[in-house]
């Protein structure tokens, strides 16, 4: 459970993990370096529960990636959940994962749906991966999704879902070259170097709470588009065999963006994305009307 300027949200956050019927696990916690209450709380969770709680804070901010490997280091389990000071476990998430990759040892990675809400009013924005606006799971060989994760991102699966076996996970922990959206790295790296028989399971139930608020890291900014631009950069220089997959999501990339540079109002810039996503894949006929809308605004698509 990394952390920071969380102090809102963390009592609850490791109230949840302590509530779960699976007994047998520890809560990493690492604090990077809040500027707010964040430490003390996580300070009081450590001296009421000692046997289950590490808790550590960094002695400078090293951000996401950074502080996300000072946590790995200190994980000792079989598995390992991954987690953030503002999430929520919902009942039976953990036990109900463990079974699934006790009974199977071929399975690498089991993940789940899971729901997002708005932290002022407790409503149901979306779940990850049923109903409106959500994505379509997808489960089988660690080969194959190494490949769907590449080409699609990880839109289909929330990272605060993610459970994996420990001696899968890279030696070198995250990749720091990836400051922000560093997860991605992963997962492609574990299901990457997976053996061939090695599977993904989907587990079709709502076993935790995404809080959406202000302080979200967002994907839509500039620097999580330069992580992804240099993770498919890693992945073409080490995994050669998932070339076309990096191609098409270099080109999805593009056309988002452009799209997105379109209806600011960037009509150049848009114009400009649209060209680089055509070199890299046949583009489709929405590409064509963008293309026309940067060039007369009038086109563009209300949706």
């Amino acid at each position: 459970m990394p952390t920071y300027n969380h102090q809102e949200f963390i009592g609850a956050a490791i109230d949840s993990v302590l509530a779960q019927d699976y007994e047998n696990l520890e809560i990493v916690v690492g604090d990077d370096c809040s500027k707010d209450g964040t430490w003390g709380i996580v300070l009081d969770y450590r001296s009421r529960f000692p046997e289950v709680i590490k808790a550590f804070r960094n002695e400078r901010n090293l951000g996401i990636t950074g502080n996300c490997n000072e946590v790995l280091k200190r994980c000792t389990g079989r598995y390992i959940a991954f987690y953030a000071g503002d999430d929520l476990f919902s009942s039976g998430k953990i036990r109900k994962q463990v079974e699934i990759m006790e009974t199977d040892p071929l399975v690498v990675l089991c993940y789940h749906d899971v729901e997002v809400f708005n932290s002022q009013t407790d409503e149901t924005v979306r779940h990850w991966n049923h109903g409106p606006l959500s994505a379509v799971p997808l489960a089988g060989t660690a080969n194959e999704l190494a490949k769907a994760v590449v080409a699609k991102g990880t839109a289909f699966m929330a990272a605060l879902s993610v459970m994996v076996r420990a001696d899968a996970v890279p030696a070198s922990g995250f990749d720091t070259r990836i400051p922000v959206a560093s997860d991605w790295m992963m997962w492609i790296e574990v299901l990457a170097n997976a053996k061939q028989s090695a599977k993904v399971v989907f587990l079709n139930e709502v076993l935790a709470r995404y809080r959406k608020h202000d302080s979200n890291v967002t994907s839509t900014g500039d620097k999580y588009f330069s992580d992804v631009l240099t993770t498919l950069a890693l992945v073409e220089s080490n995994y050669p065999w998932l070339i076309e997959e990096v191609i098409d999501c270099q080109a999805g990339l593009r056309y988002s963006r452009g799209i997105r540079f379109i209806r600011d109002g960037d009509f150049a810039g848009g114009r400009a994305y649209l060209v680089q996503s055509a070199r890299a894949k046949m583009p489709s006929w929405k590409w064509f009307v963008w293309l026309a809308a940067s060039y007369f605004p009038a086109l563009r698509p209300r949706k």
